[in-house]
């Protein structure tokens, strides 16, 4: 599905600078080759710090990792009031070609929003 790059990288430079963190900090010091995760799931981003990613949808799950607010991740689907989570992007915005590592997981999906105007609210019909 496409987004819009530039609405993206408004709200990953919004969020940045709400919480004092560098585009550079958003990449990891070796991402991975990009591979068939970016083309599964929506772009979406985290809206929280400390949002826990559970390895099932329900809170007595256990925590695979915590994400942050601005970390972008592409989300498959929602069951409920939890999205699952398919990869998380570790290139900065706007990044041809984005990479993105697998992580597999769920998030309440008040936590999560779509990185474009017309995803922005997916997660919470």
């Amino acid at each position: 599905m496409r987004y819009s790059r530039k609405f993206l990288g408004a709200i990953a430079l919004l969020s940045a600078s709400m919480t004092g963190l560098s585009f550079a900090s958003l990449a990891l010091a070796n991402p991975q080759r990009p591979n068939s995760v970016q083309n599964n799931g929506i772009c979406s981003f985290i809206n929280a710090n400390g949002v826990n990613v559970r390895s099932a949808p329900n809170t007595q799950s256990q925590v695979v990792t915590k994400l942050n607010r601005a970390d972008i991740v592409r989300a498959v689907r929602r069951s409920g009031n939890w999205v699952q989570i398919s990869g998380r992007v570790t290139s900065p915005p706007g990044t041809s070609p984005e990479v993105v590592r697998p992580l597999r997981g769920w998030v309440q999906n008040t936590y999560i929003n779509g990185c474009s105007e017309d995803q922005f609210e997916r997660w919470r019909r």
